[in-house]
Formats: structure tokens, sequence, C-alpha cells
């Protein structure tokens, strides 16, 4: 494909929303990009959403499909049963070439599934991975407040070389998509201490330290996922599906706390209105709309998932992760990185 011009491949069907998020976030970064997007799913009606926006028509085209999976069917049934669902279909053109990427707002396991059926991983990976990005609260105030865990639920269980490698694709990541420098790790664990865990964390812990190429800080534990002390944070699927999800009932909790406090004293509610500048500001980081979307990790072709219930707003920057991910090679750096382990394991 054409660097210059890149083609993303979008399941237009999937997400709660669709297709009108999808067609209307594609329409906002056509806009700001010259970028060829193609449309797959029900021709009628992505055709129905178009005619609302103005967009340059050689920039997007339709693939025709009537089947998509929806949140009422079963993944695994509706992938055997549904074999032109516009979540297969587009992993399928992904697979034979069509485009650069492919976007998805669908189910999780539909998409992670479709992938699997198609597309292969990066050599040497056996397991992908789901990362989450989200906002830290980072005492160094020039560096960026986001930081990535992985993996957060593609698995129950991982080996050692499994979170070898999802450090250095999350590296990979921040590093092409985010700017980051030079990117710290840690490995989720339930102590400090190097011999803590089970005799996974203990030989990923082995293995981590090892790699010079990589800046590797140790173990860190749950309290230390909003406090910005590791970049990227390794942890087996489980264990980091639990974290975030910890994590996301605590920042619900806290808005509700604050919905409170606006029907308490006249105090509390005065200095809510004193913070509320401050508020949106924090809001706007930590807000998903912002990054839009994230790699499905481990795949040798980039494969980006959004939420199912994204605003268009955060479908287009969704878009855009993908578009900087092509323009600066991001599976080409993680395909590299993994390579060398997977070599320098071999010549041990």
């Amino acid at each position: 494909m054409s660097k210059e011009k890149p083609v993303i491949i979008i399941d237009a069907m999937g997400g709660d929303f669709a297709p009108g998020i999808t067609v209307d976030g594609t329409c906002q970064m056509a806009a700001e990009s010259n970028a060829h997007f193609i449309l797959v799913g029900d021709e009628t009606r992505i055709k129905a959403e178009l005619k609302k926006h103005s967009y340059n028509e050689e920039q997007i085209s339709i693939v025709h499909t009537p089947e998509m999976i929806t949140n009422e069917d079963s993944p695994k049934t509706a992938i055997r049963e549904k074999k032109n669902a516009s979540v297969l279909l587009a992993a399928r053109m992904l697979k034979e070439g069509k485009g650069d990427a492919m976007v998805s707002a669908g189910s999780t396991a539909a998409v992670i599934l479709s992938a699997s059926l198609y597309i292969k991983r990066i050599p040497g990976v056996k397991r992908a991975a789901i990362g989450t990005v989200f906002p830290t609260l980072k005492e160094d105030k020039t560096k960026s407040p986001y930081s990535v865990v992985m993996d957060v639920g593609a698995n129950i269980c991982n080996s050692p070389d499994d979170l070898v490698h999802y450090a250095y694709m999350g590296v990979a990541y921040l590093k092409e998509v985010f700017n980051f420098d030079d990117p710290t790790v840690g490995l989720l664990n339930i102590g400090a201490e190097s011999h803590k865990g089970n005799d996974t964390m203990k030989e990923a812990y082995k293995l981590l330290s090892s790699r010079s190429d990589l800046n590797f800080i140790g173990n860190v534990e749950g309290n230390d996922i909003t406090n910005g002390k590791a970049d990227v944070i390794v942890s087996e699927g489980l264990t980091g599906n639990i974290a975030m999800k910890s994590v996301e009932g605590v920042a619900e909790s806290v808005k509700k706390l604050a919905k409170m406090a606006l029907k308490g004293k006249l105090i509390w509610r005065l200095g809510l209105l004193f913070l509320s500048g401050g508020i949106k500001k924090i809001m706007k980081v930590a807000s998903y709309e912002e990054y839009g979307g994230a790699p499905i990790f481990g795949f040798d072709k980039l494969v980006i998932k959004s939420h199912g219930r994204c605003t268009a707003y955060a479908y287009k920057n969704g878009l855009r992760t993908a578009l900087e991910a092509i323009d600066r090679n991001m599976i080409g750096f993680m395909r590299d990185s993994i390579s060398k382990f997977e070599a320098d394991k071999i010549s041990e």
C-alpha cells in the first residue's frame, strides 16, 4: 500500500450506534486526511447515512454485505453462521492486502475471532492482547499523561514469553503513536520484590530484567496503575482485566460522589464550581474519545478496536490512531523487536 494514501477498512456495522456513528466519524476523518476509507456493510443503510454529510466521494467506497454480528449474537456461533458478516469480511479484505488496517467498534470477541481466523500473528507471538490506554497522575508534567496496560482480557493466563512480547508491543505503540521517548515498563504483580508472584511472574521478571532494549523498572502494584509509575504495564489477562475494571469502578464512584456533592452544602457546591475548569481538563485527558481506539496487539496487520458506545468524534480519533500507526510503521517496529528477542532466546 502507498504510504502517501493509506487505506482503512471499516466494519461499518460494528458498534452500538452503527452505521450512523461509523459513517459520521469516517466523513470527519476523510476531511482531515488524504486516506481512502472502505466502508464494509449494508450498502443501503450506509448510503442513507452518507447523504447526511459532505465528503469527497473519491475517498470513501462501499463493499456491500447484508450480514452483521449484533450484540445479541454469540460471537463464536455468529462467526460460523454469518460467513459474510461485516467484521469477518473486513478481516478477510485486510488479509488479502486490500487495506493497511481495519477498524471496528463491534464486539471485542467477534473482532478478535475474525482477526484470528484470517490474519497471522507477528512471528513468535502465540497470544494476542487487548491494551487499554488510560490517563495517569504523572509528576513530570512534560511527559504524556497516558499509560497502557496489556493484556486486559484477551486471555486468562499467559506465559513469561507472552508478557515480554506485550512489553515490546506496548513500547512500540507508545513510541510510534503517542511520541514517547523511552517508555518505562512495569510488571503488574502482588509486590515490588523480584521474588513475588507465581512462577510465571518470577520468570517474566527475569526475562524483562535481561532485556537491555527495554526500560524495565520492575514490579508494580495495583495502586501504581494510576500514578504513572510505568508507561507500559504488562499483565496476565485475568489480572489486567480485574485491575482495569476496578479503576473504572472507582472513576464511576467519584462521578457519583461529585453529583451528591452538588446536592449538598453550599461550600461543596462552591468548591466544585471553582474546580470546574480543572475538572473539564481532566475529563478531556481521561476521555476515551480523545484517542478513540487501541490496537489488538499481536497480529501482523493493524487491527484497531474502538469502543462499542463511542461517538462519531471518538470514532474519528480511532481512525486517526490507525493512520498514525500506519505512517510510523508501528507493526514493523513490533515485528523487529520481537524477532530480536526470539533470536536471542535461540542463541542463549
